[in-house]
């Protein structure tokens, strides 16, 4: 029972997410997992949630196996502790009445998230919130909170349904607070969305060329793989794209091993009068970066990022003192992490992008340094074809989106095999590059839009995580009274 009880949790999370986006349900989702937590021990409550999250993770993010098993597996056992300390924290707190109980309990999901997204590096993926991406009035509120507040809402409904349900009656003063919190938030997001300004906006076109990632490491079909990204490109010619950007690692291998395939490049963005950004990795001394290569109209090298936050087991091993051993699977070299946070510009007076490369996207510390270094709009270049036909590019995408609405910043995302798309200010998807029947990974092809451009900072880029910081001292408050 208790085993049926967790999956059904589970599954109701997994299937908040995509593929299935059934969003409604991760308002509910949690119910099952508090019924067989209500009244335990701590070990007890412990090991049941535990099992929750297992069951959870490994579904939700299992396509990290097909980067490594052995990482796969640490990270799911690993991740699953998170939803077992809520366990533990939804039994100390069963002494304080209903409303104080739902609210502290919801900061403590929150409080759990936030470590998780910044603890060993972070793994910020498949937060309750980001279920919520499509809900454009609900996920406003993300511009002063960030994507915690969408899940405190999310949980905090559950805890309301839960208590309503085990005192078998409406708990009155409860609903009406939650109601009223709810529809502030919604009144809110509506007001944000229909109160637009006319912005200036910048024409971006983003190219999916899809290359099989057994393709992308065959040093012989690098001439095939660039020639696929160039005429991609010069379809975009009609829409006379202000940028147009590659994906990560589009020119494979070291930049400077290539200087004809780099020199065709140039000559086609001198052809086209556009500019174009690719990724490649680049090499100083002994050293290996994951980069960005801005190359402008006239054909000349504009500047360069390096990745700063690198992939745990991807792009290095974390704590490799002590997982070492874990190297005799992967064989796995370390990157360098980049320490610039760079800026571009077309031209003096043109609008400015930072470049996020792969899950840099999804961080929200990052996407704020950046905006508040003066990015006008971000432009994210990913290569996802490791995880190949799963939820992993979509699920990308949904923690991109708040990375959109928390900064009022627009995106424009170019990934090797999905998803590719264009994402406004408030996280509307205005374009995306799809096949004839609607596919949106493993297929090729360009996407253009035109990204409006908000200057203005808003709450949470210049001030941070505000409300997750009330969320710890709420928890903190709550434990030291008696």
């Amino acid at each position: 029972m208790v085993f049926l009880t967790c999956l059904l949790s589970a599954l109701l999370l997994v299937f908040s997410f995509p593929q299935t986006e059934c969003s409604i349900l991760a308002w509910a989702a949690l119910v099952p997992l508090f019924s067989i937590l209500d009244g335990q021990k701590p070990w007890r409550a412990f090991r049941r949630a535990y099992l929750c999250g297992f069951l959870f993770f490994a579904a939700a993010i299992g396509w990290f196996v097909y980067v490594t098993y052995i990482g796969a597996f640490l990270l799911v056992a690993f991740l699953s502790l998170y939803f077992a300390l809520f366990g533990v924290i939804f039994i100390y707190f069963q002494r304080l009445a209903v409303v104080p109980r739902i609210f502290v309990l919801s900061s403590a999901w929150v409080a759990l998230e936030f470590i998780r997204d910044h603890f060993l590096t972070g793994f910020g993926w498949v937060m309750l919130g980001h279920s919520q991406f499509k809900n454009l009035w609900l996920i406003q509120i993300a511009d002063m909170t960030g994507v915690y507040g969408v899940s405190f809402l999310v949980v905090l409904v559950n805890l309301l349904i839960f208590e309503n349900w085990r005192a078998r009656s409406l708990l009155l003063k409860a609903n009406i607070i939650v109601l009223a919190l709810l529809s502030a938030v919604l009144v809110y997001g509506y007001s944000v969305i229909a109160h637009q300004g006319n912005y200036q906006t910048i024409r971006v076109g983003v190219v999916q060329p899809n290359i099989p990632l057994a393709v992308d490491w065959d040093e012989s079909r690098k001439p095939w793989i660039v020639d696929r990204n160039i005429q991609l490109t010069r379809q975009l010619r009609a829409q006379k794209p202000d940028l147009i950007v590659w994906p990560e690692t589009s020119l494979p291998g070291v930049i400077s091993d290539s200087p004809d395939l780099t020199g065709e490049i140039r000559a086609n963005a001198a052809r086209l009068a556009t500019p174009i950004l690719i990724g490649s990795i680049a090499q100083d001394g002994d050293r290996y970066y994951n980069s960005a290569f801005l190359i402008g109209a006239d054909g000349q090298m504009l500047g360069r990022y390096d990745k700063i936050h690198l992939v745990p087991f991807g792009e290095y091993l974390p704590l490799r003192p002590v997982l070492g051993w874990v190297n005799k699977f992967i064989d796995l070299d370390d990157f360098t992490p980049g320490k610039t946070y760079k800026i571009f510009s077309l031209a003096p007076l043109s609008p400015k992008f930072a470049v996020l490369i792969c899950f840099e996207d999804t961080l929200g510390y990052l996407r704020r340094h950046f905006a508040r270094a003066g990015a006008d709009f971000f432009v994210n270049m990913t290569n996802d074809a490791w995880f190949g036909d799963t939820k992993a590019p979509f699920l990308h995408l949904q923690s991109a989106v708040f990375g959109c609405v928390e900064n009022h910043r627009s995106l424009a995302r170019a990934a090797n095999t999905g998803v590719s798309a264009l994402v406004d200010p408030w996280g509307r998807i205005i374009a995306a590059v799809s096949n004839g029947n609607g596919k949106k990974i493993l297929v090729n092809g360009t996407a253009f839009g035109e990204l409006p451009l908000v200057h203005e900072l808003t709450f949470y880029t210049k001030y941070g995580d505000v409300f997750t910081y009330l969320c710890f001292l709420c928890i903190l408050v709550a434990g030291i009274i008696p």
